[in-house]
């Protein structure tokens, strides 16, 4: 599947896998050369089954000297946000009971929003590409891939430019020299 200049050919692959990512893929192939064949039937391709399974990823742990003062900031602002929405459910404007109503429903519906906002953050994840697992993975020499060159997919990046004069042309140019030095397989 190399191209005439030697390189992988990602039109040829994608062509002849259908564009299908995950089962189908470069990795796992379809041709019915492990399993039995079947639809239902899948089995793991003998590539995958002679190593080690290795996560991509790896979770990086936050220091509880960060997290601790964050979390305690989070919970204080949620019990004056709870006292404060009691304090304006319980003392009614009967003048304007309409207006009352309302911004009482904007403001029981800005404090869900913003505890959905927040939930999140009480046990962040940070993550971080473990390369060598990913370069034994998709850049080791095998019966299928004799050269070693990577078997991930190319990808193409777009970038949106609307006005010139909200986004000068040197962030644009920066943007687009950012994706050209990405390191990707």
């Amino acid at each position: 599947m190399r191209s005439q200049t030697g390189d992988f050919d990602h039109n040829r692959w994608l062509f002849e896998t259908k564009g299908t990512y995950g089962y189908g893929n470069a990795i796992w192939p379809k041709e019915g050369n492990f399993g039995s064949g079947k639809d239902d039937d899948v089995a793991e391709p003998t590539e995958l089954m002679g190593r080690p399974w290795r996560p991509l990823t790896r979770k990086l742990k936050i220091p509880a000297a960060i997290l601790s003062p964050y979390r305690l900031i989070i919970f204080i602002r949620m019990v004056a946000l709870v006292l404060f929405l009691h304090w304006r459910i319980t003392h009614k404007n009967t003048d304007a009971i309409w207006l009352w109503g309302m911004s009482i429903v904007c403001e029981i519906w800005f404090a869900f929003s913003w505890l959905l906002d927040q939930l999140p953050k009480l046990c962040p994840i940070n993550r971080s590409t473990d390369l060598n697992v990913l370069k034994e993975k998709f850049e080791t020499p095998t019966l299928k891939n004799p050269t070693g060159k990577s078997d991930l997919p190319g990808i193409d990046v777009f970038v949106s430019t609307a006005d010139p004069e909200k986004e000068p042309p040197l962030v644009t140019a920066n943007t687009i020299l950012s994706i050209l030095a990405a390191d990707y397989p």
